[in-house]
């Protein structure tokens, strides 16, 4: 049913994912001034880099999130269908491994195609701003609603065993 535990924390998890569309992910300190970058590119300054420091980043950026987003939507409804619905929190859970090693892993390349004397005082490039941890907390409400939907699945055999 949709009341249950584990719709709670799906819709959670959509929410903290969704959330990644709503700031800045990362921003570049280049020689003293900051450049903001949000899921679909750079913004304000920041558009000189789109086209020379690995542009091809952000289209994938946007796609995995999005796919996580349906992926949760889909087993949220899927309410009926215990099974499709685990095999659907999986599949979220996966995708959002994947969108958490995009993101880290995605702004070093890109400040790899900066030249490191642009770097600031303390030598960084890349400053992780909070919203970038959120797919964190998405992970770990996927799971909790994959173990709670695991459990209703294992009571209703235990009660059709019953009968």
């Amino acid at each position: 049913m949709i009341q249950r535990i584990q719709s709670v924390f799906l819709f959670l998890a959509m929410l903290l994912t969704a959330s990644l569309f709503f700031g800045p992910v990362v921003s570049f300190n280049v020689k003293g001034h900051e450049y903001p970058m949000n899921m679909s590119g750079f913004t304000g300054d920041g558009q000189i880099f789109n086209a020379t420091a690995g542009s091809y980043w952000f289209p994938i950026f946007t796609i995995v999130a999005a796919l996580v987003i349906v992926f949760l939507a889909v087993a949220l409804f899927s309410y009926k269908n215990r099974p499709r619905q685990i095999k659907l929190c999986a599949t979220a859970f996966f995708l959002n491994i994947i969108l958490l090693g995009l993101l880290f892993l995605g702004p070093d390349a890109i400040a790899s195609n900066i030249a490191p004397d642009m770097a600031d005082e303390a030598g960084r490039i890349v400053n992780y701003r909070w919203i970038c941890f959120l797919p964190f907390g998405s992970l770990i409400l996927t799971n909790m609603a994959s173990r709670a939907i695991k459990k209703d699945e294992a009571l209703v055999r235990s009660a059709d065993r019953l009968r």
